[in-house]
């Protein structure tokens, strides 16, 4: 039997729409077990169907990749990663399918093929990337390839999701972006995103705060979170860097402590302490 652990991840990365991810230490967990047929366990019932359930999905675009018959399998799931709110969850199934058929076939395909399987399936590569390689995770397109770069973050640096009890589908904030853009407000992320990694590197709190300032997505999409921008102002008036966590409703916040959970008693929020997160990991048992 395999057992996969695949961590929550945190797309953008504020300024980094669509290209920056970052792995937190909230992980989804899942078993393969060889049998007589596919069978789900641990999942909703809705989700115990072939047409439903995205792991399988993502298993059997693996065989499809490689032109083989799929070897059956009973498919386990334990959820910890919230559904819904920006945190990877779809992606965590994407991961876990495809680097499990991989392993099944004795690691038949590479890490970097596997996050083109993986990313082709999700159709972005921004989750999907930190969830394979863990950490901060850059990612672009050539031709028809993706491909990543991986960046370290300093251990100063504290992770916390501020989780709101309302859900946000991706469709539903990808609905609310512009239709165009001004060019100084790309120029805008443009100056950010490439003093981020050196930011991450050092545990600079005061810099990644200046650079936590985007204008394509988070001025759109903070509508759709409620109590948002009183959030956001809690914590930046406590020196904390802020974010929509993907295309929310959870919010990312990074400090030196824990200490702003305090501050966010009176708000209809999870607010959840994190550390950075590893890649995928997949071990025999």
């Amino acid at each position: 039997m395999l057992q996969v652990r695949v961590n929550a991840t945190s797309a953008n990365v504020c300024v980094g729409f669509d290209v920056l991810g970052l792995a937190l230490d909230l992980a989804n967990e899942f078993t393969f077990e060889p049998s007589e047929k596919f069978s789900f366990k641990g999942f909703e019932e809705r989700y115990c169907r072939k047409e439903t359930n995205l792991v399988y999905q993502a298993y059997i675009k693996y065989f499809e990749y490689i032109n083989m018959e799929p070897i059956k399998v009973e498919i386990g799931f334990s959820g910890n990663i919230p559904v819904s709110r920006g945190l990877g969850s779809s992606s965590s199934l994407i991961v876990a399918g495809v680097f499990a058929a991989n392993a099944i076939m004795n690691n038949k395909l590479s890490t970097d093929e596997l996050f083109n399987i993986c990313s082709a399936i999700e159709g972005h590569p921004d989750n999907v990337a930190p969830a394979i390689y863990g950490g901060l995770v850059a990612s672009f397109k050539k031709d028809d390839k993706y491909i990543s770069i991986s960046y370290p973050v300093s251990d100063k640096l504290k992770f916390m999701a501020v989780i709101p009890s309302v859900m946000v589908s991706t469709h539903e904030a990808r609905g609310v972006l512009p239709k165009s853009l001004e060019y100084k407000d790309i120029v805008n992320n443009l100056s950010r995103i490439v003093n981020l990694p050196k930011a991450f590197s050092d545990g600079n709190l005061e810099l990644l705060c200046d650079l936590f300032n985007d204008r394509l997505h988070e001025p759109y999409r903070g509508k759709l979170i409620p109590n948002y921008d009183r959030i956001k102002n809690i914590c930046t008036a406590e020196g904390c860097a802020f974010a929509i966590s993907g295309s929310g409703s959870t919010m990312l916040v990074i400090g030196y402590d824990y200490d702003i959970a305090s501050k966010l008693k009176g708000f209809d929020v999870e607010v959840m302490p994190l550390s950075l997160g590893m890649g995928v990991q997949i071990r025999e048992v």
